[in-house]
């Protein structure tokens, strides 16, 4: 194994293999693995955030290091007074590496987390992200794991996004932005997490302590990739995420810390594409609406799927990720599905599924039912 600078015990490496053996994983090559005993950052691995972000935040805070029990971990903080800005942004944090990492043969970002707070407005976040200039446009790649402390504790935010400024680029395309909340089966962010993202070629997998939440065949990042981890303040344009609950202050006596603690974080190269592929998505989703029914009918590229789901959400407004939830699972070969939603306005895609895993989404299509 090849491995970056880091301090790391062998109770912790046997543990985090087991892990990746639940996964499903075989062991590949070790890229990076920092269980962050402290007493300080170590900057042959690490960079620190100081830009701001959104229209609240100011990253620049200092991480620390704490133990619990047999745990080692750092503490991503985020102070309601910011000196530098104070009443006008908190402080946050980011820290990311600054090797960054390729997806061939697919590669594996994983930690342990927490975001032990009750209190509304934070984001925190595991994720991947890397920009480049071309042709006069700013090209940003990313795949997300964020914790929005506004949503409940049961649920997490996970996007992928590739070209991101793109001639086109709209949120929720199914080309350059999906995401969608998933809500493993006795997940709590309050609680520590295993969060692990694996990034294949073709396709990008999101697993929550050992479990496959979510798949996406598009949209997939194709820049080198760092891993980053941070803590910040919702903005206002962001309604999932922004609370007014949450200021900055004036005063330094007035100042609250929020921590998003991190036991590890580990890189690997994994050993080919995994055990068996998910189906491709249905594709040309389109829709049409009668009274309150609403025809959906869609085509399927598929050979391998058991069936489809069909998922349905109302129409969010700005960039808020639209909560998109199953109703209603079909037989294979299946193209099309009456829904008779309550009036308003709504989302619809479909993906398709088999014993190996979930399809990307189609297409969105937004209707607008006006009786119910």
């Amino acid at each position: 194994m090849q491995l970056s600078a880091h301090r790391f015990s062998g109770r912790l490496l046997a543990g985090l293999l087991a892990l990746y053996f639940s996964m499903g994983v075989s062991a590949g090559q070790l890229l990076l693995l920092d269980d962050f005993n402290g007493p300080a950052l170590n900057t042959a691995i690490w960079g620190q955030a100081t830009w701001n972000i959104g229209d609240r935040t100011q990253f620049g805070n200092t991480p620390v290091f704490g133990a619990e029990l047999n745990t080692n971990y750092i503490t991503l903080p985020l102070d309601t007074w910011n000196p530098n800005l104070p009443g006008q942004r908190v402080l946050g944090t980011e820290i990311y590496t600054l090797q960054n990492f390729s997806n061939s043969g697919g590669v594996e970002y994983l930690t342990r987390a927490r975001l032990n707070t009750s209190q509304p407005g934070l984001v925190a976040a595991f994720f991947t992200y890397n920009q480049k200039r071309q042709k006069g446009r700013t090209l940003s790649d990313e795949i997300d794991f964020e914790v929005l402390s506004n949503q409940s504790t049961g649920k997490v935010l996970v996007t992928s996004w590739n070209d991101w400024g793109a001639a086109g680029s709209d949120y929720e395309d199914g080309i350059h932005h999906l995401g969608a909340y998933v809500s493993p089966a006795g997940y709590n962010w309050q609680d520590w997490n295993d969060y692990g993202i694996r990034w294949y070629p073709d396709r990008v997998e999101w697993w929550v302590n050992g479990i496959k939440v979510r798949t996406h065949t598009a949209p997939v990042p194709d820049q080198l990739q760092p891993i980053r981890a941070s803590l910040w303040a919702g903005g206002t344009t962001w309604p999932d995420a922004y609370s007014a609950a949450l200021a900055p202050v004036n005063s330094q006596a007035l100042n609250t810390r929020f921590k998003w603690d991190i036991d590890y974080i580990m890189v690997t190269r994994l050993d080919g594409g995994g055990s068996g592929s998910a189906p491709t998505a249905p594709t040309n989703l389109i829709a049409g609406v009668s009274g309150n029914s609403v025809q959906l009918a869609w085509t399927d590229t598929a050979t391998t799927e058991t069936g489809f789901r069909v998922y349905r959400a109302w129409k969010p407004k700005g960039k808020a990720a639209p909560d998109f939830k199953v109703i209603a699972t079909l037989g294979t070969n299946v193209i099309s599905h009456v829904d008779n939603p309550p009036a308003g306005q709504h989302l619809y895609r479909v993906s398709a599924f088999n014993a190996s895993g979930e399809s990307s989404p189609s297409n969105s299509v937004a209707v607008t039912v006006s009786s119910g």
